[in-house]
């Protein structure tokens, strides 16, 4: 069962071509959590200085990224990797700051592929394909990242549930979630570490498993990948959570400049 005709968003939907979701009660229960702990944070200034700068990196990949340099995305999983993840030797930065498990994590998750991917397993059908990502129109050249056309802030999630759940489903059986998208561009791709790859995000990145949809009109099997756009939207993701909830502490780049 493909999740393609789920990614085939309205490209005249309202604002600006994005969809608007409409704040779900969970969503506004995790950002009155949020309000409701907020004041008991103790920021230390050095590590709002290191979240800055992380947001800065961040910023700077998704411009050049959004220019057409793709590779960006290998840095962005260096920088999602220094705030988001935890091992038994190190330690996230947004965990240090006290924040990983109490932010009210934004999931632009395309609508309804949740849901699709409930009744494809119920039926006994493996889903394929990407819900971080759409194909705008049947004469796009390339994946775009979900929020591209569904605006984030309607759907907030725990950040368990946003790192781990699966988000990209393939046809050799593969579920990768953020998690690993972050952690194979990375430790693997070039982000920070060139190593062997492993067999299903060869098969993801270089190998059509979800879809040829780009490389049938005679374009780079490369194409059809989804990881690079999946890292883009992941990356918007974490700058728009950190920045709505820490407001004014993290102006945006745009801000920055005017300054």
């Amino acid at each position: 069962m493909t999740l393609e005709r789920w990614s085939r968003l309205d490209a005249a939907a309202p604002n600006g071509g994005q969809a608007v979701p409409s704040q779900s009660p969970d969503a506004a229960r995790r950002l009155r959590r949020w309000q409701r702990l907020k004041p008991e944070l103790a920021l230390s200034d050095e590590h709002l200085e290191h979240l800055r700068d992380q947001l800065g990196f961040i910023d700077a990949s998704c411009t050049r990224f959004d220019r057409g340099v793709r590779a960006e995305a290998k840095r962005l999983a260096i920088d999602v990797r220094v705030l988001a993840y935890d091992t038994t030797a190190s330690t996230g930065l947004l965990t240090r700051m006290g924040l990983t498990q109490i932010l009210p994590w934004a999931d632009g998750t395309i609508p309804s592929g949740p849901r699709v991917v409930r009744l494809a397993r119920d039926r006994g059908v493996a889903p394929v394909g990407s819900l971080l990502t759409v194909i705008p129109s049947p004469t796009a050249t390339t994946w775009m990242p979900a929020f591209r056309q569904v605006s984030l802030g309607g759907h907030r999630v725990g950040f368990n549930y946003w790192w781990q759940i699966p988000r990209i489903f393939d046809n050799q059986g593969t579920e990768a979630s953020r998690r690993d998208v972050v952690l194979w561009l990375a430790h693997h791709d070039g982000g920070a570490h060139v190593d062997d790859l492993p067999e299903a995000y060869r098969a993801i990145a270089r190998g059509s498993s979800v879809g040829d949809f780009f490389s049938r009109l005679g374009r780079s099997v490369k194409e059809d990948s989804p990881l690079p756009a999946a890292m883009r939207q992941i990356a918007e993701e974490v700058r728009f959570t950190v920045r709505t909830s820490l407001g004014a502490l993290l102006p945006d780049e745009e801000e920055i400049f005017r300054r």
